[in-house]
């Protein structure tokens, strides 16, 4: 019996270390050993000279877009759902268009209803959405609707971890966001497919905290990092008036918030 209860006591401290050595990589070590290469350096900012349409931008890191867009003067109409609340938006003088991405042909009166120079997408899962995510559907309508329409700029925020960039992700985050990664990964593909001017911007764990100014782009798979939405958005805004990103997959890094342990400062 002795030696029953020396057996459980055993198993119970070798689960215990386990479950610390997981937490440990979690917040301490995911990203942090990686150092990337093929940083992108921007040039001037050119502006886009035209309305530009944003799917995904009344919450969130289309939010952040849509407002640094707007900071630097561009012409911005976002598309939004008949149920979105667009009370933000509206303070900022932003257009906005009725769509549901997950019905090709309100996409498409979408693409049509100005003349559109440039669009981004930031589709993807959000809560109440698991029975048809957007993530691969809705980001193919936007492709496929956005060549159509004759547009030839492009620019897909996708995550860090779809495609290529699978090893990068944290251990935890490709098990639990496997299924959003892989549609993410078709959307990716889609794009690449279909001869738009596009660029793929892959995130790594968002946060709403103060923009850190130190984030960057790399040209390098195995790059992650967690950064602001706000550093975010303006990498994407960057990258829009930068001709040089056409053609390109990024991963978004910051120095500053390699592991999810920086994550805490925010709070």
């Amino acid at each position: 019996m002795r030696w029953i209860i020396a057996l459980f006591k055993w198993i119970g401290s070798f689960v215990a270390l386990a479950i610390i050595a997981i937490v440990a990589y979690v917040f301490w070590f995911s990203g942090s050993s990686h150092k990337p290469t093929g940083i992108h350096r921007f040039e001037t900012y050119q502006p886009v000279n035209g309305p530009i349409l944003v799917f995904g931008g009344n919450r969130g890191t289309g939010l952040g877009i849509v407002k640094e867009l707007r900071a630097r003067g561009e012409s911005v109409t976002v598309a939004v759902r008949s149920s979105s609340n667009t009370a933000e938006l509206e303070k900022l003088g932003v257009d906005t268009v009725v769509v549901d991405a997950l019905k090709a042909d309100t996409v498409e009166s979408a693409l049509l209803s100005k003349p559109f120079v440039a669009v981004i997408s930031t589709l993807g899962t959000s809560r109440g959405e698991r029975a048809q995510r957007p993530d691969f559907i809705g980001n193919r309508h936007v492709i496929d609707a956005t060549k159509s329409a004759g547009i030839r700029r492009l620019l897909l925020v996708t995550v860090i971890g779809a495609g290529d960039s699978v090893e990068a992700a944290p251990l935890p985050s490709r098990r639990f966001l496997a299924e959003v990664i892989e549609l993410k990964t078709r959307a990716e593909d889609h794009l690449r497919a279909s001869g738009l001017d596009y660029t793929i911007i892959r995130p790594g764990g968002l946060t709403d905290g103060a923009a850190s100014g130190e984030a960057f782009l790399a040209d390098d798979p195995a790059t992650f990092s967690f950064i602001a939405r706000t550093d975010l958005a303006k990498l994407v805004a960057d990258s829009l008036g930068d001709p040089a990103t056409i053609g390109k997959t990024y991963s978004a890094y910051d120095p500053s918030r390699k592991t999810m342990a920086t994550m805490f400062r925010d709070r």
